[in-house]
């Protein structure tokens, strides 16, 4: 890679990191390519966006967003606005690929976290999840108080 495809790729990777601040860095020395394309589809679908970049040009374009991090070994970065969404993606491809895949570490709303971090993330219910739980405890009481009527009913008209 020459010296201005680096620069191309820093400047690209700055704007994305900028826009969207959930990164995960992973491991995936060992997986194969139709394991990784599995996980890139995952991601896309969730509106996320997965690259192996250099561990230099990814330090580069974190640093010019004010973030100090270094990197080891192979690293993908999976990045996105679903914090959430995507933690539950790259564990659950964690948990599935024991061998080949491990999540490294995060960067979270600019600041680096482990991987501890991501797996207790994970394990948080998503906007859809929470929406459908304050749906279901707004709904309850009125059906209780529905049901309640209807016995009351049945009660009054066996009187008559």
């Amino acid at each position: 890679m020459n010296k201005a495809k680096k620069y191309q790729v820093v400047e690209e990777l700055t704007a994305e990191f900028t826009k969207d601040t959930n990164i995960y860095v992973c491991d995936y020395k060992g997986s194969t390519h139709k394991e990784l394309e599995s996980l890139r589809n995952a991601v896309r679908e969730a509106g996320g966006k997965v690259r192996v970049v250099k561990n230099n040009l990814a330090k580069l374009a974190l640093a010019n967003n004010g973030i100090e991090t270094s990197f080891e070994e192979n690293n993908i970065f999976i990045w996105g606005e679903d914090q959430i969404t995507l933690a539950k993606l790259v564990v659950k491809h964690a948990t599935d690929h024991k061998d080949a895949f491990k999540v490294k570490s995060a960067v979270i709303e600019g600041e680096v976290k482990d991987a501890e971090y991501v797996i207790e993330v994970s394990k948080l219910p998503t906007k859809d999840e929470l929406l459908g739980m304050v749906a279901y405890m707004m709904k309850a009481p009125l059906t209780k108080f529905a049901f309640g009527l209807q016995n009351l009913i049945e009660k009054k008209s066996e009187e008559e």
